[in-house]
């Protein structure tokens, strides 16, 4: 049995749907089946998951690169980018730690970093990533888009979703109803709820095997959800461009980077 990976933040871990959650003990008459393990029965495979919650991009990409060694040809990998103004500190007791500024996740770091760190962090996210966050999305796809290339050139199937599929306007259009909306508000989590695992799962399958390996919803969906698809290429076709020759030919080879 070949084995799937799982690479991702909260969404691909399972988030309020495994033991220590309070929707696992809330939904104890009706828990289902995780997506992942859904997925992974779809294709007769065996699922090892390395999703975890909060996980910045640079925490999926060490998670994955750490373990390419292990993932042999035959095998596949669903790969799940994450917000690009998610990032990694060390804390002063000594915890290697993504956090999530922009979403006001300072409460996370307080004691734990000192006032001068935690306000050096705010100006970062709010002046650098903040002000930039489209450029950091790209470039962080881009990195995603190689690695899934690298890959694929071993013989290792990879399915690459972008974490804007789970955008708000975007459940509802699908139907994914949230943990909060399956408890209709005693527990208040976003994230998919039981019922959304096998749609989730469902449509991951069909698009992997209509052979759409990089599932990324069109921006124009944020004027008119009716015109979403799944399908956009922008950044595959800006991988292809990526670097300018910009050196003195046949002496030098320099090249920047066209983000």
């Amino acid at each position: 049995m070949k084995n799937i990976w799982f690479f991702g933040d909260s969404t691909t871990y399972g988030h309020g749907l495994r033991p220590g959650f309070d929707y696992w003990d809330y939904s104890a008459e009706n828990r289902g089946t995780r997506w992942t393990r859904l997925f992974a029965n779809n294709f007769e495979g065996n699922p090892i998951n390395h999703g975890v919650c909060g996980a910045s991009n640079e925490d999926i990409k060490l998670r994955l690169v750490s373990q390419m060694y292990k993932i042999e040809k035959g095998d596949m990998v669903v790969l799940q980018p994450t917000f690009p103004t998610r990032i990694n500190v060390y804390t002063n007791d000594g915890e290697y730690k993504p956090i999530h500024l922009a979403f006001g996740e300072d409460s996370f770091l307080e004691g734990r970093i000192s006032a001068d760190q935690l306000e050096s962090l705010k100006e970062f996210t709010k002046y650098f990533l903040i002000d930039n966050v489209q450029k950091f999305e790209q470039r962080d796809l881009l990195y995603f888009i190689g690695l899934k290339k690298e890959l694929e050139s071993k013989g290792i199937d990879v399915l690459l979703w972008h974490h804007e599929v789970m955008n708000e306007s975007i459940l509802k259009k699908m139907g994914w109803t949230t943990i909060k909306e399956e408890s209709n508000g005693d527990v208040d989590d976003l994230h998919l709820g039981w019922d959304a695992q096998i749609k989730f799962s469902d449509f991951l399958t069909e698009e992997y095997r209509r052979g759409n390996t990089f599932v990324c919803p069109n921006p124009e969906f944020y004027d008119d959800i009716d015109k979403l698809h799944f399908e956009e290429k922008e950044n595959e076709n800006t991988f292809e461009n990526l670097f300018k020759f910009v050196g003195r030919k046949g002496h030098i080879t320099d090249y920047e980077i066209m983000i």
